[in-house]
C-alpha cells in the first residue's frame, strides 16, 4: 500500500471520526435537553397531585358543611334523572314519611301515591312546567301521607342539566317539613279572626249603644228648646243654656263614637253626589267663625280664585272633617290668637289627578314631635293633661284621618311646641259640569215645576188626605203639574174612590182617621190580586220619617214614600222612579235609604229663634205668589189650629193617647207645609210624650204649643187683613202643670 493511500485513509478516518464526535454532542445534548423536560413534567405531575389532592380535600369540607346544613334544616334531598322512572331521595325523606331512614330510589308512582289529593294537581302543574322548560324553578307547599298522618312539606325544584336542544335532562331539589309553620299561620289567621269578631262586635256594640242613647237624647234637646223659647227668668235660662251645651257635647261624642264604630266596621259609605264646594266650605266654617271671634281669635276664609264651584263627592263628610279641624284649633288656640283656612286646587304634575287642597293653621299651643305620630290613633291626645284642660276624647282627628282615607285622600300635620299647627287635608278633585240636578233654590223650584208639567199632563192622581191645609198644598201643587186631581179624606173614601177605576196614580196619606192610609193600601194590593188588575202605583206622603215607618209603607204594598213638609222636587222624583218602576215591568222595590249618619254638631250655643213664628216669604214662593192660595190656606190653618188645640186639652184630660197622638201628629203634617217650623219641632215633641204616655211632659209642653200658637195665629190674621185678631181670644192660655 502506497503512501498516498494510507494517508488518504488516515484522512477519511479522521474526517469520519470529526463527524461522530459531532453527533455524539448532538445526541448528548438532546439527552440532557429530554432529562429537563422530564424533570419539569415531574415536578408538573407532583403539583398536579397535590392540587388535585386538596381540591379533594376542599370536596370533601364544602361537601361535609352542605351535607350539616341540609341536616340542620331538616332537608331532603331529591334527584331525578328524566326519563327514569324512579326519584333518588336523601335518608332525611324516609325520616319524614315513617319510612325506613336511608338513602334510596323511590318510584314517580310510589311518591305520587302519598300526596293529598288536594294538592297533587298543583304540585303536577308546577313540575310540568320545568319538565316543558317553560320554568326553571318552582316552590311548591303541599301535604304527603305519613305515617301518623298528613304532613304539610314544600318542595323546592330546580332544572340542573339540559341536553343540546336544551331539554330538561335532570331536575334536583329540596323537601322540608312546614308544619309548624302551617301550625303558626293558622293560629295567626283563627287570632286574626277572633279579633276581628271582637273588633266588629265592639264597632256594632258602639253603634247601639249611641244609637240608642242618641234617640232618647235628641229627645231632650228638643224639649229643652222647647223651653227655651217659652217666657223664662234670667236663672231658669242659664240651667237651661248649660243644660243644652252639655247635652250638645255629649251627642258630639256619641256621634263620634258612632262614626268611629261604623268606619271599623266597614259599614260607613261614602256619597259620590254633586254639590256646590265654596258653598260647602263656608256652610261648614261660618258656626265655627262665629265661635273664634266671639273667644276672640282672629278667623279668616280664603277659597282660590281657581277653586272650581261643582264638584263630585260627600259633602257631608268634607263638612265634618272641616268641622272637627276647625274644633280643635279653637279649642287649643289661646284668646287673641289666629286661625287662618286656606283651600286651593294646586296644578297637578304630569297628568296627574287635580287635588283639592284645604289648610288649617292656627297659632295655637302646638303638638311635639313625639305625639305627632299617634295623634291620628284613636282616644290620643297630645299629652295626659290634655283631656283635663281641653276635654275631649281624642276621637276627632281619628275619624278626621280615616274620613279622609275612605273619600282617597290624606290629612298632614306640621306643628312645633308653642308654634301653633297646620292641618293639611288633601282629597282628589273630580270637577262637575253645572246642572239641575242638587236642591234647588224655591224659584228653580217653581221653574222645574213649571218644565215638568208636560210629563204629568192628564195624569188622574187620588190625593188621599185628612188635613185641609196639607190636602190644599199638595193639591195645589199636582194641579200645576197638570194633573187632576181627586181627593179622598181617610182611607175608606181612598179605597172607594179607587174602586170606581181610572186612577193612574195614589197619593197615600198614612195616619187618617178611621181607616189608615196602610190599612187602605194593603185592601187595595188585595183586591187587584184577586181580580187581577194591573199594580196602581201608591206613594206614601207622611209625617212620619222614621225608617221603620218607611219600611212599614213599604211591606203594606205602597211603591214609594216621601216625608211631610213635601219637597216638590222630592215629591217629583218620588214619582218618576215609581212609574219608570213600574212601566219596566219589574217588581217595585224600595227606594235607597239615606246614610243613618250622625248630624254633625256645631257650636253648643242656642239657635238664633226666627223673628216670626211662620215663614211667610218662604210659603209665598212656594205658591207661585198666588195670594188667593195663600189666603185660603192662612184661614184653613186658624181654623185647625183652634180645633186641634182643643182636641188635645181635651185628650189630656181625658189621658187619651190615641187622641193624642193623632191630633199632635196631624198639628205637625200642617205647621210643616206651613213653614211654621217651631211650631212643627213643638208638635213633634207633643207626639212622642204621648205615643210614651208620659202626662206629664205632654202637659208641660201643651202650654207652650199653645204660646206658639197665638204667635202663628197673629202673621195668619195679617195676612187675612183682619187686624190682627185673636182667634184664642185676649187672655193669655192657662199653664197647668201636671
Amino acid at each position: 500500500m502506497t503512501p498516498d493511500r494510507l494517508a488518504l485513509d488516515l484522512q477519511r478516518a479522521l474526517n469520519e471520526l470529526a463527524q461522530e464526535k459531532a453527533r455524539t454532542l448532538q445526541l448528548l445534548s438532546e439527552v440532557e435537553r429530554q432529562n429537563r423536560d422530564l424533570d419539569r413534567l415531574r415536578s408538573s405531575v407532583h403539583r398536579e397531585a397535590n392540587s388535585r389532592l386538596l381540591a379533594e380535600e376542599a370536596l370533601d369540607e364544602t361537601r361535609d358543611r352542605l351535607q350539616m346544613a341540609v341536616d340542620a334544616a331538616g332537608l331532603a334531598l331529591w334527584d331525578w334523572q328524566l326519563p327514569a322512572p324512579q326519584m333518588f331521595l336523601t335518608a332525611r325523606w324516609g325520616e319524614l314519611v315513617g319510612d325506613i331512614g336511608r338513602d334510596a330510589y323511590w318510584t314517580i308512582a310510589e311518591l305520587t301515591a302519598r300526596l293529598h289529593p288536594d294538592d297533587a294537581p298543583q304540585l303536577q302543574k308546577a313540575m310540568k312546567a320545568l319538565l316543558e322548560g317553560h320554568e326553571q324553578r318552582a316552590v311548591v307547599q303541599h301535604r304527603v301521607r305519613t305515617a301518623t298522618g298528613w304532613m304539610w312539606i314544600e318542595t323546592h325544584g330546580m332544572v340542573a342539566e339540559h341536553d343540546a336542544k336544551g331539554k330538561p335532562l335532570r331536575l334536583m331539589g329540596t323537601l322540608a317539613d312546614i308544619g309548624e309553620r302551617k301550625r303558626i299561620e293558622q293560629d295567626g289567621a283563627q287570632a286574626r279572626e277572633l279579633a276581628e269578631k271582637a273588633s266588629r262586635a265592639k264597632s256594632e256594640f258602639l253603634a247601639n249603644i249611641s244609637h240608642e242613647v242618641r234617640t232618647p237624647l235628641n229627645a231632650l234637646m228638643g224639649l229643652t228648646r222647647m223651653l227655651m223659647d217659652s217666657p223664662l227668668n234670667a236663672e231658669q235660662a242659664s240651667w237651661l243654656s248649660l243644660m243644652d251645651s252639655s247635652a250638645h257635647a255629649l251627642l258630639g261624642l256619641l256621634n263620634d263614637i258612632l262614626d268611629l264604630s261604623r268606619i271599623e266596621a266597614g259599614k260607613l259609605d261614602i256619597e259620590h253626589t254633586r254639590f256646590d264646594l265654596h258653598r260647602a266650605l263656608k256652610d261648614a266654617s261660618g258656626p265655627y267663625a262665629e265661635q273664634a271671634r266671639s273667644k276672640p281669635l282672629s278667623f279668616q276664609l280664603a277659597l282660590d280664585p281657581d277653586l272650581p264651584q261643582w264638584v263630585m263627592g260627600d259633602p257631608g263628610r268634607l263638612g265634618q272633617v272641616v268641622g272637627n279641624l276647625l274644633s280643635n284649633a279653637i279649642k287649643f288656640t289661646p284668646r287673641n290668637g289666629r286661625i287662618d283656612v286656606s283651600v286651593s286646587c294646586p296644578t297637578p304634575t304630569g297628568s296627574g289627578q287635580p287635588q283639592l287642597q284645604l289648610k288649617v293653621q292656627d297659632s295655637g299651643v302646638g303638638i311635639g314631635r313625639k305625639q305627632q305620630a299617634t295623634i291620628f290613633e284613636a282616644f290620643t291626645q297630645a299629652d295626659a293633661s290634655t283631656a283635663r284642660r281641653y276635654g275631649g276624647s281624642g276621637l276627632g282627628l281619628a275619624i278626621c284621618a280615616r274620613l279622609a282615607g275612605l273619600m282617597g285622600g290624606r290629612i298632614g300635620l306640621q306643628s312645633e311646641l308653642g308654634q301653633g299647627s297646620t292641618f293639611t287635608l288633601t282629597l282628589p278633585l273630580h270637577e262637575a259640569p253645572v246642572d239641575n240636578s242638587g236642591p234647588l233654590s224655591a224659584p228653580m223650584e217653581l221653574m222645574e215645576i213649571a218644565d215638568a208639567g208636560p210629563r204629568y199632563a192628564g195624569m188622574v192622581v187620588l190625593l188621599a188626605e185628612d188635613h185641609p191645609v196639607n190636602e190644599m198644598m199638595l193639591r195645589l201643587l199636582l194641579l200645576r203639574l197638570g194633573c187632576i186631581v181627586r181627593v179622598a179624606r181617610g182611607g175608606a173614601q181612598a179605597v172607594a174612590q179607587w174602586e170606581q177605576g181610572g186612577i193612574d196614580l195614589v197619593l197615600m196619606d198614612v195616619q187618617m182617621p178611621g181607616m189608615s192610609g196602610l190599612q187602605a193600601t194593603q185592601m187595595i194590593r188585595e183586591a187587584e190580586s184577586r181580580r187581577r188588575l194591573k199594580r196602581t202605583p201608591i206613594v206614601a206622603v207622611t209625617a212620619n220619617a222614621m225608617a221603620g215607618d218607611r219600611q212599614a209603607c213599604l211591606a203594606a204594598g205602597m211603591d214609594g214614600y216621601t216625608p211631610k213638609p213635601v219637597s216638590p222636587q222630592a215629591l217629583m222624583q218620588e214619582m218618576d222612579r215609581v212609574l219608570a218602576v213600574l212601566a219596566s215591568g219589574q217588581p217595585p222595590a224600595a227606594p235607597a235609604l239615606p246614610v243613618d249618619a250622625p248630624t254633625a254638631q256645631t257650636a253648643p250655643t242656642r239657635p238664633a229663634a226666627s223673628p216670626e213664628a211662620l215663614d211667610v216669604d218662604k210659603l209665598r214662593r212656594r205658591l207661585d205668589g198666588d195670594e188667593d192660595t195663600l189666603r185660603q190656606l192662612a184661614l184653613a190653618m186658624r181654623g185647625d189650629l183652634m180645633s186641634r188645640l182643643a182636641d188635645m186639652q181635651r185628650a189630656l184630660e181625658a189621658k187619651d193617647a190615641a187622641a193624642a197622638v193623632a191630633h199632635a201628629h196631624g198639628l205637625k203634617g200642617s205647621l210643616g207645609s206651613m213653614t211654621a217650623e217651631r211650631g212643627a219641632r213643638l208638635a213633634k215633641g207633643l207626639e212622642l210624650a204621648a205615643r210614651a204616655g208620659d202626662w206629664s211632659l205632654f202637659g208641660r209642653a201643651l202650654p207652650l204649643m199653645q204660646a206658639e200658637a197665638r204667635q202663628i195665629d197673629r202673621v195668619l190674621a195679617r195676612i187675612l187683613d183682619t187686624g190682627g185678631s185673636d182667634l184664642f181670644g185676649n187672655t193669655e192660655p192657662p199653664i197647668t202643670v201636671y
